[in-house]
């Protein structure tokens, strides 16, 4: 699945939170952001690595 597919389903997800909305509308015309931010999905158990904390499936 690209990312853009990512990116298009949380646009369009009406319950999504505020402060992550707002975080999205900041970067949308950053592709290389968008691109970072949803290109796969976060793993789980990375062995205590920490990412930022954001929107996106990254």
């Amino acid at each position: 699945m690209a990312w853009q597919t990512n990116y298009t389903k949380w646009q369009a997800f009406t319950e999504l939170d505020k402060e992550l909305g707002l975080q999205l509308k900041k970067i949308e015309s950053d592709e290389k952001q968008l691109e970072d931010c949803f290109y796969k999905h976060l793993e789980f158990g990375t062995g205590g690595m920490r990412g930022e904390l954001g929107p996106g499936t990254n």
